[in-house]
């Protein structure tokens, strides 16, 4: 087994006092194995949909010098070392109708997991890409993920990636989208699974009335470890942003949220709002959250938010006096605050999975 230290990832835009333990994330040392050949690789697409795979000595001209990622070694990683990688183009004026589906599938055999994905939206085009991260049994493994993203001018990409991964392995994710004028990007994240998880979303809105929304959902049991950190920088002027967080945390789960809004110099009458909101369903449960504003431009309108609490008392009784068990109610009241985000997805057998494996952790706690 390969033993790394996995120390200081995803850091925070800013330093708070280090005593708040969250301006990054360390885990020490994780046996991940070793990397070799993953075969468990799925892809569901229309016939008029671009995909290539990606040669590691042809990649690099589209490597910008993005400032995103759980960490420097882990973006490194991912864009020599991938198992496996793939140039999606959506051409100009083309609409996809149907999402592309991208499963990776997780097995004693296929453990460990370097994937590297570059998406380019041409000019007035529109597609949605789902990337789903599976476990078929309960090995151990590892997965290190790197996204990035092209929005041209007037095209529309949304990003969804599905963690459904067993609590016995380590899951980082690092995404970057660069979004050009009237350009527009939707992530989203639904991660209900895996040992630790540890996200990065960088928003880069170069262009006027660019948009960048991020749409977020975790669900965190027995001693899973999760870091979360998306920033969302405003360069064009009328850009715009969006991101909404909704969680909810059993057993002696552990969450970390950070949610940065970054308006430049030139980002007049831009607009841009966060918030994220934990449930605690254990009195071990523990959430911390650090919403950032950064602004140096003065026309502009940012709201941030964040907060966590125990489940609604009131509600639990009232569909308990209806009738429902304890376990019913609970998966209910936390559904009503998933259910936006899930079904904004737009594909129906994966909301019937997700919805699933939401009631399964729900129960199982």
């Amino acid at each position: 087994m390969k033993a790394i230290q996995f120390n200081n990832l995803n850091k925070t835009p800013i330093r708070t006092k280090s005593w708040v333990n969250i301006n990054d994330i360390s885990l020490g040392e994780l046996n991940i194995g070793d990397l070799r050949n993953f075969d468990n690789v799925k892809i569901k697409c229309s016939d008029d949909v671009d995909i290539q795979k990606l040669a590691k000595d042809k990649i690099f001209p589209l490597y910008k010098k993005f400032q995103y990622g759980v960490s420097e070694e882990l973006i490194k990683q991912g864009k020599e070392d991938f198992d496996h990688g793939y140039l999606i183009t959506i051409g100009k004026d083309q609409i996809i109708d149907e999402p592309i589906v991208i499963e990776f599938d997780f097995d004693k055999d296929n453990s460990t997991l370097v994937d590297n994905l570059i998406i380019i939206g041409e000019e007035n085009s529109k597609a949605s890409i789902i990337v789903k991260y599976k476990s078929l049994d309960d090995s151990t493994g590892y997965h290190n993920g790197i996204c990035t993203v092209f929005s041209k001018k007037d095209s529309e990409i949304k990003l969804t990636k599905v963690n459904f991964l067993n609590d016995n392995i380590a899951h980082f994710d690092s995404n970057v989208s660069d979004v050009e004028e009237d350009g527009r990007v939707d992530f989203i994240t639904i991660d209900l699974g895996g040992k630790y998880s540890v996200y990065n979303y960088h928003g880069d809105l170069i262009g006027d009335k660019a948009t960048s929304n991020v749409n977020s959902i975790y669900l965190g049991s027995k001693k899973k470890l999760i870091d979360i950190n998306y920033i969302i920088a405003h360069k064009g002027k009328m850009s715009n942003s969006n991101i909404n967080v909704k969680g909810a945390l059993q057993g002696e789960a552990k969450k970390a949220f950070k949610g940065t809004l970054d308006f430049k110099t030139g980002a007049s009458k831009s607009v841009g709002a966060e918030d994220e909101y934990c449930m605690l369903l254990s009195k071990k449960a523990r959430a911390k959250a650090m919403p950032i504003l950064l602004c140096s431009e003065d026309d502009v309108s940012g709201e941030h938010a964040a907060s966590s609490g125990r489940i609604d008392e009131n509600k639990l009784f009232y569909l308990m006096s209806r009738g429902l068990s304890y376990d019913e109610a609970k998966i209910i009241i936390v559904r009503a605050a998933f259910n936006p985000i899930i079904d904004s997805i737009g594909h129906e057998s994966i909301i019937e999975e997700i919805l699933e494996n939401v009631d399964r952790g729900l129960k199982n706690e």
